[in-house]
């Protein structure tokens, strides 16, 4: 299945493409494995416009189609 992936900030030295390909019923944490972008560098994640906590991001199951956003930590003071 094909995944629509928008990276923002630094994350784009890890990944600068639009989309990535997993197994049929592959997980938000699995397609981040894919995109070979480090646990720890990832804040916010979002699927079709909605939040998914790093605690359900094992379980959140992603199907063909999705618009997945990876955001970097939001740091400043």
């Amino acid at each position: 299945m094909q995944v629509k992936v928008r990276v923002t900030g630094q994350l784009i030295d890890y990944f600068s493409g639009a989309y990535v390909n997993l197994a049929e019923g592959a997980s938000v944490e699995q397609a981040l494995v894919a995109l070979e972008i480090p646990a720890a560098k990832v804040g916010l994640v979002s699927v079709n416009g909605e939040a998914v906590p790093r605690a359900k991001r094992g379980q959140h199951s992603l199907v063909d189609g999705d618009q997945m956003v990876v955001m970097a930590p939001l740091t400043g003071g």
